[in-house]
């Protein structure tokens, strides 16, 4: 009984054995197939990536390979010519057909008809391609004439802005040369000397610093010390910073003169000094003289042309009421 027992064991064993074995054969088989169309799938994208790396050279080749079938064309003409004479002169000898001359004739005739074939598709691939890059020519073309356009137009609109500048810059030179005996303390406007320093910050230090001597005299002759040194045109302490992507002047604080008046005069006389050296810089960078300025007072700030009209305008009506009240 329990040998019986154990031979059934066995043999459900060796089924399972067999069909595990079977199972595996399977599984192997699939992962070779799998493996087969992995590596055609493999090979397919490297006849892509080959086909599409050799596009660029594609023109050239297909050049190269007109001008070759081109010149086989001619000689298997030349030889078609050479043969069909030779034919003639053997019928002339022996009018029995020769099958063999036949069949090269064929042959080369067939030969003939596809290199025809194959040269009238590359005409037209070429063809193509020519037209191709003729449009590209034309697109080309027109896009240089719309940037020269542009530039042309940009050089214009430059040219024009520095004629206004130029005329605004005139006008209110004019203004100033005009107005520096008309404006009065009354009012909003008034003249002011950019690039000079104020006395006051100097008055006040020297007088804290100095109260049992004349800080007065002592104030003037330190603040025109400074205005002279202002004046110099090797000395200029700034530096370039960006702002805006375009490069800007600002007070190099780091300047071994600046340093010194800040810490033995004040801020308020520091602050003076620099007001009146970015004054000159903006108005005359090379730092010789102070420049008269139209000034707004009460917004302490540059007086705008629209205000300078303004401000005549209102100032000859009020002297044609005064004729007519005459």
């Amino acid at each position: 009984m329990w040998n019986h027992n154990y031979e059934d064991e066995l043999i459900k064993c060796h089924r399972f054995a067999v069909g595990l074995a079977k199972e595996i054969d399977y599984k192997n088989q699939r992962l070779l197939e799998m493996e087969h169309k992995y590596n055609e799938t493999m090979a397919t994208v490297c006849r892509l990536k080959e086909e599409v790396k050799s596009k660029d050279t594609r023109f050239l080749e297909m050049k190269q390979k007109y001008n070759e079938s081109s010149a086989t064309v001619k000689r298997l003409m030349n030889e078609t010519d050479l043969l069909h004479s030779e034919m003639r002169k053997t019928q002339s000898i022996n009018r029995k057909p020769d099958e063999a001359l036949k069949c090269k004739k064929k042959e080369l005739d067939q030969q003939a008809k596809e290199l025809e074939e194959s040269k009238a598709h590359n005409d037209l691939e070429r063809r193509s391609f020519l037209n191709d890059i003729e449009k590209l020519k034309e697109e080309l073309q027109a896009q240089e004439e719309k940037t020269d356009a542009i530039e042309n137009l940009n050089s214009v609109l430059l040219v024009k802005e520095h004629m206004i500048n130029q005329e605004l810059q005139e006008a209110r030179k004019e203004s100033i040369e005009s107005l520096q005996n008309m404006l009065t303390g009354r009012s909003k406007l008034g003249i002011k000397r950019m690039g000079e320093v104020d006395w006051k910050p100097f008055g006040d230090i020297c007088s804290q610093k100095f109260p049992g001597e004349d800080w007065a005299k002592i104030s003037a002759e330190l603040c025109s010390e400074w205005q002279e040194k202002l004046k110099n045109p090797h000395w200029h302490p700034f530096k370039k910073v960006m702002e805006n992507d375009e490069p800007q002047e600002q007070i190099d604080e780091g300047d071994e003169d600046l340093k010194e008046l800040k810490t033995k005069w004040g801020e308020d006389v520091y602050e003076a000094v620099t007001k009146a050296l970015l004054e000159m810089n903006e108005v005359n960078a090379s730092g010789s003289y102070a420049v008269p300025e139209i000034w707004n007072l009460m917004e302490d700030r540059r007086a705008s042309m629209k205000e300078i009209i303004q401000y005549i305008i209102k100032q000859l009506r009020a002297h044609m009421r005064k004729r007519k009240r005459c």
